[in-house]
């Protein structure tokens, strides 16, 4: 390894979580700030030194913005006051590239775009392509997620016309073939970039390891993943009659795999790899003359690759960035491109579809709403409304509560018809499935009863309950009745609250943390 290779910081949250999960409850109770503290707020936040990037760095012939396993996170959750990532500071990464330095850049993905195959991940899809095309992206490897999709919607991306091919961002991959058709050409076996000078010739494979996934044995689904070592050495001989400065490989499988294409086809300098850790180190592993690259996972990080063909000795230089609020800014092209997004998910009514129904809650009683449930239970009922579980719809149509984050209310982009917003800002849905329950939070006018956060979200849906209680049932019913909706704080704390508080949503909600979180949330047991 030379000293080329640099190395940013690591990002404080990642586990597999939610995209778009609750942080309101998080909040203190329901105070507005001072405007003058606010200020000193984010005046004392601006002073913090902040960690430069690309430091020292001379202009490269071209450099490759390499990103990937994004999992459908588009943007950081509006939730959290710390994560990071987002197409819209990538976008602002680019611009600075770009504009600022000058360079010259060309973005590669190696796949896994996705979480989900639902109709909103069409959506998503489609939304991220456009993004891809705008900041210049020529290459998207095929994994898993993007053939979850189907090849029919697959093939709905392909661009007919080819010059309107030649400028757009493509899907790529050598080994995956669609309908038993091998002419069909979608996805590209590879693909050939100029840009700055230097001609880039990109191929990608999808691993045999994760064939199972989307192609097993004896099931039809119109996808054929071949033998990497079949295909390779005749696209690999298309790309250099065509002579080109740099060959990378997009590795959509597993470390061993990248490991092993980087050793057996050494004509690819580069091999950007899926597989590898949530959060990686941003070291390249040097295999002879060829650097595996590996950026992580949900969009938190890009990697930029510097190559400098006059420098043999060393021609690369890479340095994985964090995405953080505190360097990058919200392109407003991005955000343009989220208003849209979201004005899709409103005008498809996506979240009171079918596709996102569940047709009863394992309990088989349906939702109340905490109106009904402050009948009997008023101290509760008082303590709930001064938190944010209460407001935490309204979150979504007027912008983050965190102080340090009081400009992005500033044309905040509404979400309140976003499932993956709605499975913990509302009730009545399952937020590890994001999908609602028959009796669940439909849409504000069908549903202004279960709006934020509620009771039922952790007691559960309190029809049994209720019927019970006003039905002169014998005090052992009762008694059954009300065990049944009771939740102690030891089950908060083991794997209620963490459904919603998780740490790319709610970063500061740690388990060592729960009892002083707790304190801004309990309320009595009995009134």
């Amino acid at each position: 390894m030379t000293h080329s290779s640099m190395v940013n910081f690591k990002c404080c949250a990642g586990v597999t979580a939610l995209f778009l999960a609750l942080c309101a409850g998080c909040k203190p109770p329901v105070s507005a700030e001072p405007p003058a503290k606010v200020s000193a707020s984010r005046a004392e936040s601006r002073s913090i030194p902040v960690m430069p990037f690309l430091d020292g760095w001379k202009k490269p012939a071209v450099a490759l913005l390499l990103s990937g396993e994004q999992h459908g996170y588009l943007e950081p959750c509006g939730c959290s006051e710390t994560q990071s990532g987002g197409m819209a500071r990538r976008a602002d990464l680019l611009r600075i590239l770009v504009e600022e330095k000058g360079w010259d850049v060309v973005g590669l993905d190696v796949g896994g775009t996705l979480r989900r195959s639902r109709r909103q991940d069409e959506i998503k899809f489609e939304k991220m392509f456009e993004a891809f095309q705008q900041m210049n992206y020529a290459a998207v490897g095929v994994g898993v997620e993007e053939l979850k999709m189907g090849p029919e919607f697959i093939l709905t991306q392909m661009k007919a016309d080819p010059e309107e091919l030649a400028r757009s961002a493509a899907l790529v991959s050598a080994n995956v073939e669609l309908f038993g058709q091998p002419d069909l050409g979608w996805p590209l076996p590879y693909r050939m970039i100029e840009k700055g000078g230097v001609k880039i010739g990109v191929t990608a494979i999808f691993g045999p390891s994760l064939t199972d996934k989307v192609a097993p044995a004896g099931v039809n689904t119109n996808i054929k993943i071949l033998d990497p070592d079949t295909v390779l050495p005749g696209v690999i001989k298309t790309i250099e009659d065509q002579k080109p400065d740099l060959m990378v490989l997009l590795c959509h499988g597993n470390d061993a795999e990248a490991l092993k294409f980087a050793q057996t086809y050494p004509q690819f300098r580069i091999v950007l790899a899926a597989g590898g850790y949530e959060e990686p180190d941003g070291k390249p592993i040097q295999v002879g003359k060829t650097w595996v690259l590996n950026v992580g996972h949900k969009g938190k990080r890009v990697g930029v690759l510097g190559f400098y063909p006059d420098n043999t000795a060393e021609p690369f230089r890479f340095e994985l960035i964090q995405l953080d609020k505190d360097r990058f800014k919200n392109h407003p092209a991005m955000r343009e491109l989220m208003k849209n997004y979201q004005q899709q998910l409103e005008d498809e009514d996506i979240a009171a579809s079918d596709l996102f129904f569940i047709s009863e809650h394992p309990s088989h009683a349906t939702f109340v709403g905490a109106e009904k449930c402050g009948t009997c239970h008023t101290k509760a009922f008082e303590q709930w409304k001064g938190t944010g579980h209460a407001v935490a719809f309204t979150t979504l149509k007027e912008g983050p509560w965190h102080e340090n984050r009081a400009d992005e209310k500033i044309g905040w982009i509404k979400r309140q018809f976003d499932p993956e917003c709605l499975s913990c800002h509302v009730t009545g849905w399952n937020p590890q499935e994001m999908l609602r329950y028959g009796s669940g939070y439909v849409k504000e006018s069908l549903s202004p009863h279960l709006l934020g956060q509620q009771c039922e979200n952790c007691h559960g849906p309190g029809s049994a309950h209720v019927t019970l209680e006003e039905s002169g049932a014998s005090m052992d019913e009762l008694l059954e009745g009300r065990r049944k909706v009771r939740r102690t704080v030891a089950e908060a704390k083991k794997s209620m609250c963490v459904e919603c508080h998780d740490p790319d949503n709610s970063p500061k909600f740690t388990p060592e943390r729960f009892d002083e979180f707790w304190e801004q949330v309990k309320h009595p047991f009995k009134d």
